[in-house]
């Protein structure tokens, strides 16, 4: 994990902990976006993760048509 990572994840880990409740089962994919993105900053630099948490929150929509299954270990293949 990088250092300037660490308020990110920290804001992450509050938006699981006292809002995501509120939406239970709301997300459509199989590891929610913020796990996708928790996995993502503690993966990335700041900036690469910022995007590819940015475009997993675009493709969560009615409108965006893929898989339900989507993880950053398996994404990371291609």
């Amino acid at each position: 994990m990088r250092k300037i990572n660490a308020p990110f994840i920290f804001l992450i880990k509050i938006y699981k902990f006292f809002i995501s409740p509120f939406f239970y089962g709301s997300c459509k994919f199989e590891t929610s976006c913020s796990d996708y993105a928790l996995e993502c900053f503690k993966k990335y630099n700041l900036i690469k993760a910022f995007f590819k948490t940015l475009f997993r929150i675009i493709k969560c929509n009615p409108w965006f048509q893929l898989n339900n299954y989507s993880k950053e270990t398996d994404e990371s293949k291609n």
